[in-house]
């Protein structure tokens, strides 16, 4: 009777252990039909350095509460590192999609790695109702086993790792077979030298001639001016407006040949602003006098104007073809 006892005590205890260690220890996903794994990564091969992202999804029943509490504390991802971790869980009808993103990267050597399993704690909601219930603060939790996932991470250097990845075959030269490229090179930055200078020269000269052509322009029309006062003034009595005209278009033509506003200034300040333009003093002098005898003549007719109108008009065209 005795040895029953015992026997029968030895089984109690074994049975209450089994049945402990088959409820707490790991177990593949496929052991529970209502609980469903898929592994996917974003990139099967990789290159030293390269970010990638793992993700898990867990398709389980609403009677199945997962861990999530501190769980990116106790994954373990060498050789790889972590650097980024997210839980998304989203209801689909009587079952939760819950999903683990993982964002890795590693700096080992080339060769096919694995992301390590990672072990996953539920509770059956009805447990926790009940243990709640009865007072109880520890609830025995499941665990579910992700497998580990292969990937390969592969070597920038192909075979020995003497020559580089994409590479091009690499021709020898002899000094003599480099004096005609070095010789073409510095021919071409010559002639690239030369055009740019002379392009710059042409563009200098062209500005140039485009400018003489307008002050010929300007000269053309006050010497056409003059003339046509010329001829007015072979009329007979002289009108004396045409002193005052004949003013009027050699200060208009100042102001066009040297930005001269010689409307505003009197005969003296003309000289004086034209001595410090021109170098050519004379000239200067002989504006004045020119100014200064059709001012006189126009604003005093009695007053001799010491030459006639006729004579007044060549001292303008010199004056005129003086500037050009």
């Amino acid at each position: 009777m005795r040895h029953v006892r015992i026997v029968l005590i030895v089984f109690i205890v074994l049975l209450s252990l089994l049945s402990a260690v088959g409820w707490a220890a790991p177990q593949d996903a496929l052991d529970d039909p209502s609980i469903g794994i898929d592994r996917e990564v974003s990139r099967t091969a990789i290159y030293l350095g390269d970010v990638f992202q793992y993700r898990i999804s867990v398709l389980h029943a609403n009677e199945f509460a997962f861990v999530t509490e501190e769980l990116q504390d106790r994954l373990v991802v060498r050789p790889f590192e972590l650097l980024d971790f997210q839980i998304e869980q989203t209801e689909l009808g009587d079952d939760v999609l819950m999903e683990l993103v993982l964002e890795l990267v590693t700096y080992e050597d080339p060769g096919l790695l694995e992301i390590p399993s990672i072990d996953l704690f539920y509770y059956p909601r009805d447990a926790l109702s009940e243990g709640a219930g009865a007072g109880q603060q520890d609830v025995p939790a499941r665990a579910i086993t992700v497998p580990a996932h292969p990937i390969h991470l592969q070597s920038t250097l192909l075979g020995e790792g003497d020559q580089l990845r994409d590479t091009t075959l690499l021709l020898r030269f002899s000094r003599s077979e480099l004096i005609f490229p070095a010789f073409s090179g510095v021919l071409l930055l010559v002639l690239a030298v030369g055009g740019g200078v002379v392009g710059v020269r042409y563009a200098v000269q062209m500005r140039q001639v485009e400018g003489m052509t307008d002050q010929a322009m300007l000269q053309e029309e006050a010497l056409r001016s003059i003339g046509a006062l010329r001829q007015r003034g072979l009329s007979d009595p002289l009108d004396p407006a045409l002193y005052l005209e004949l003013s009027k278009r050699v200060r208009e033509y100042l102001h066009s040949a040297y930005g001269l506003f010689a409307m505003a200034l009197t005969p003296e300040e003309v000289r004086d602003t034209l001595g410090s333009n021109t170098p050519n003093g004379d000239f200067s002098d002989r504006v004045e006098h020119l100014l200064t005898a059709c001012d006189r003549t126009f604003y005093d007719p009695e007053t001799p104007a010491g030459s006639d109108f006729s004579e007044l008009c060549q001292q303008a065209e010199r004056i005129v073809k003086s500037t050009f």
